[in-house]
């Protein structure tokens, strides 16, 4: 009797820890950001119009076409480009689908709203020919620390401000196709930071509330409206050890945060954005391990052809998990290295000299699937 109530102790510790241990894996995937994401409905656009009426739909039609543009080449401004000039004149044939919904505004205002999507393949050939660079879906996420000086006091945006703010801010994001990532606002937000250390702009005190997101991108900033209905805004941008201020002003919560967000889109698309005929594409060899299945296999030639860096990935060589890809480029191997680091899906490794390879390559690589 006694050994079986020992037995039941024992199988009751180990269902702790068990349950412990579970915990601790969920707590790590919250705090564990991921520190890229994928840009959703990329080539997607919605926009209030006036009727259903032909010529509203082909104004609309080009306005977000225009938006998609400046979204994908990661520039501000596009139509002054003959190409996208000629484009916007004719944005039908970009369409591939459109719908109308009604909805009601913030005021309880019913729109009409317009939601169009557009052809991937056609927007990238019209950039190319335009001479205009190409910035994939594949993104660097930027963490965001706001606080709002309001008639409630000091706040954290998303979190205990205005819900507009917020809504703003996201709006902002997708205009120029930035990845937008708020804190968790949990105790260990809360005891890391407080919105009075934000308020001082303290860098070292955002850096280390940070450290459990790791994010490439920081966007710590304070925003007040006076009394005119103005709104003013400080701003740093941080990316490793580098980091810059800028300050900006305007008349709704859309138009103080553009000027960080157009930054932050200009810096990243500069650094991941693709121009066609930028690399050199011979030879250009990899070798990847890990690749257990022909799942892993059609997951990780997709994944790798996704990137607006690379044309194609194709096999040159393969034995049982491990193969040798020849990658056609758009840009050069430095720039690939920039997107592989954005997930970790595909990670650098050290070559086996016990096991030499058939064909000479420049990067060894493991494959970690999903992240």
């Amino acid at each position: 009797m006694a050994r079986r109530s020992r037995e039941k102790d024992v199988y009751k510790v180990i269902q702790i820890i068990r349950v412990l241990v579970s915990a601790a894996v969920i707590l790590m995937a919250f705090s564990g950001q991921v520190i890229a994401a994928v840009v959703g409905n990329l080539y997607d656009e919605q926009l209030i119009v006036e009727s259903q009426s032909r010529d509203a739909l082909k104004q609309g039609a080009a306005t977000a076409l225009e938006r998609v543009f400046i979204r994908v080449s990661g520039r501000r401004q596009v139509s002054d480009n003959p190409v996208v000039s000629s484009a916007l004149a004719d944005p039908e044939p970009f369409m591939t689908q459109y719908r109308y919904q009604r909805s009601k505004n913030a005021e309880g205002v019913e729109e009409l709203l317009l939601n169009l999507s557009f052809s991937p393949r056609q927007v990238n050939a019209s950039l190319q020919s335009a001479g205009l660079p190409i910035w994939s879906s594949n993104r660097p996420a930027v963490l965001v620390w706001l606080v709002a000086d309001t008639v409630g006091g000091r706040q954290f945006v998303g979190a205990e401000a205005d819900a507009k703010l917020l809504s703003a801010l996201e709006a902002e994001g997708q205009r120029r196709g930035v990845i937008i990532q708020m804190p968790l606002f949990d105790l260990a937000d809360y005891t890391n930071l407080s919105a009075s250390q934000l308020w001082q702009m303290s860098v070292d005190d955002v850096r280390r509330a940070s450290a459990r997101y790791s994010t490439p991108f920081i966007l710590m900033g304070r925003i007040s409206q006076f009394s005119t209905g103005q709104w003013v805004g400080s701003w740093v941008v941080l990316q490793g050890d580098e980091s810059l201020r800028l300050d900006s002003e305007g008349m709704t919560e859309a138009e103080v945060m553009a000027a960080p967000i157009d930054y932050l889109a200009d810096m990243q698309a500069a650094t991941y954005s693709v121009s066609a005929g930028a690399g050199n594409s011979a030879n250009t060899l990899i070798h990847v391990s890990g690749v257990k299945d022909f799942a892993s296999y059609a997951s990780l030639v997709t994944y790798l052809e996704g990137l607006a860096v690379i044309q194609h990935a194709n096999t040159v060589w393969l034995d049982k998990d491990q193969l040798i890809l020849e990658l056609v480029l758009n840009d050069d191997m430095e720039k690939v290295k920039r997107f592989l680091s954005l997930d970790g899906r595909l990670l650098e490794a050290s070559a086996n000299a016990n096991k030499p390879l058939p064909r000479s390559v420049r990067g060894y690589y493991q494959w970690a699937g999903q992240r």
